[in-house]
């Protein structure tokens, strides 16, 4: 099974641009959404935005998954990234 989490689109330069979810900031792709703007909300899998998301639908999605979240604690325990990496890193 995929999973696509939406992101807030922060900033874009040329085909990348940098998303932001939960306090953390990414670069992703915009070669498949090429009609994505800062201040949208876009679908991200694998690295790369594939659908742009309207911020109502954005917000229900983002929602659904912190109730999902409490129902498995053990799968959803909070980690910070490293320096180097941006990457969240798990014990």
């Amino acid at each position: 099974m995929c999973l696509a989490i939406p992101t807030l689109i922060t900033s874009i330069e040329g085909t990348t641009a940098r998303a932001e979810i939960g306090g953390v900031e990414r670069t992703i792709s915009l070669a498949l959404t090429p009609e994505a703007r800062v201040g949208d909300y876009v679908l991200i899998h694998t690295g790369f935005a594939i659908g742009v998301l309207d911020e109502e639908e954005a917000q229900e999605t983002l929602r659904l998954f912190e109730e999902l979240a409490e129902f498995y604690p053990d799968e959803t325990e909070t980690s910070q990234p490293t320096e180097s990496t941006n990457f969240p890193t798990y014990q």
